[in-house]
Protein backbone atom coordinates (compact mmCIF):
# COMPACT_ATOMS: atom_id res chain seq x y z
CA UNK A 1 0.00 0.00 0.00
CA UNK A 2 1.78 2.62 -1.13
CA UNK A 3 1.71 6.81 0.75
CA UNK A 4 -1.03 8.28 -1.25
CA UNK A 5 -3.43 4.72 -0.95
CA UNK A 6 -3.03 5.20 2.60
CA UNK A 7 -3.46 8.99 2.84
CA UNK A 8 -7.18 8.35 0.55
CA UNK A 9 -7.81 4.83 3.10
CA UNK A 10 -7.05 6.87 6.16
CA UNK A 11 -9.06 10.39 5.21
CA UNK A 12 -12.27 8.20 3.79
CA UNK A 13 -12.47 6.52 7.50
CA UNK A 14 -11.80 9.10 9.33
CA UNK A 15 -14.09 11.47 7.03
CA UNK A 16 -16.80 9.30 7.27
CA UNK A 17 -16.60 7.31 10.75
CA UNK A 18 -15.60 11.04 12.28
CA UNK A 19 -17.80 12.71 10.54
CA UNK A 20 -20.63 10.69 11.52
CA UNK A 21 -19.88 10.36 15.46
CA UNK A 22 -19.56 14.32 15.04
CA UNK A 23 -22.80 15.48 13.86
CA UNK A 24 -24.56 13.05 15.85
CA UNK A 25 -23.50 14.51 19.04
CA UNK A 26 -24.37 17.65 17.41
CA UNK A 27 -27.25 16.69 17.19
CA UNK A 28 -27.94 15.64 20.51
CA UNK A 29 -26.61 19.38 21.10
CA UNK A 30 -29.33 21.09 18.97
CA UNK A 31 -32.33 19.06 19.73
CA UNK A 32 -31.13 19.93 23.33
CA UNK A 33 -31.03 23.51 23.01
CA UNK A 34 -33.83 23.86 20.34
CA UNK A 35 -36.49 21.99 22.61
CA UNK A 36 -35.23 24.26 25.95
CA UNK A 37 -35.31 27.18 23.51
CA UNK A 38 -39.65 26.38 23.18
CA UNK A 39 -39.55 24.35 19.76
CA UNK A 40 -41.98 20.91 20.32
CA UNK A 41 -39.63 17.93 20.45
CA UNK A 42 -40.90 16.73 16.93
CA UNK A 43 -39.88 19.54 14.88
CA UNK A 44 -37.00 20.05 17.79
CA UNK A 45 -35.76 16.79 16.19
CA UNK A 46 -36.96 17.47 12.22
CA UNK A 47 -34.91 20.92 12.24
CA UNK A 48 -31.91 18.69 14.19
CA UNK A 49 -31.57 16.27 11.91
CA UNK A 50 -31.91 18.68 9.13
CA UNK A 51 -29.09 20.73 10.47
CA UNK A 52 -26.81 17.88 11.14
CA UNK A 53 -27.14 16.69 7.42
CA UNK A 54 -25.90 19.95 6.24
CA UNK A 55 -22.86 19.54 9.00
CA UNK A 56 -22.17 15.75 8.19
CA UNK A 57 -21.89 17.33 4.27
CA UNK A 58 -19.75 19.78 5.41
CA UNK A 59 -17.46 17.79 7.62
CA UNK A 60 -16.94 15.28 4.48
CA UNK A 61 -15.85 17.99 2.26
CA UNK A 62 -13.32 19.72 4.33
CA UNK A 63 -12.18 16.46 5.32
CA UNK A 64 -10.44 15.90 1.80
CA UNK A 65 -10.14 19.84 1.44
CA UNK A 66 -7.93 19.89 4.11
CA UNK A 67 -3.94 19.46 3.74
CA UNK A 68 -2.86 17.88 6.88
CA UNK A 69 -4.25 14.65 8.26
CA UNK A 70 -4.16 15.44 12.21
CA UNK A 71 -6.54 18.55 11.45
CA UNK A 72 -9.69 16.36 11.05
CA UNK A 73 -8.59 14.18 13.57
CA UNK A 74 -8.25 16.47 16.39
CA UNK A 75 -11.51 18.66 15.54
CA UNK A 76 -13.52 15.43 15.35
CA UNK A 77 -12.18 14.57 18.45
CA UNK A 78 -12.97 17.92 20.36
CA UNK A 79 -16.15 17.92 18.38
CA UNK A 80 -17.29 14.33 19.95
CA UNK A 81 -15.98 14.76 23.43
CA UNK A 82 -17.17 18.35 23.71
CA UNK A 83 -20.38 17.96 22.46
CA UNK A 84 -21.63 14.60 24.68
CA UNK A 85 -20.12 16.00 27.49
CA UNK A 86 -21.99 19.32 26.92
CA UNK A 87 -24.71 17.15 26.13
CA UNK A 88 -24.43 14.81 29.56
CA UNK A 89 -24.63 17.90 31.46
CA UNK A 90 -27.55 19.99 29.88
CA UNK A 91 -29.81 16.69 29.49
CA UNK A 92 -28.57 15.27 33.17
CA UNK A 93 -31.25 17.15 34.76
CA UNK A 94 -34.35 16.54 32.79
Amino acid sequence: MSASSFQVAARTIIAIGGGYLASSSAMAIFCLLLVSAGLARADAVTLGILLVFVLYLCLLIWSFAVSALWRPITVFSLLIVSDYGLAFFIGHGR
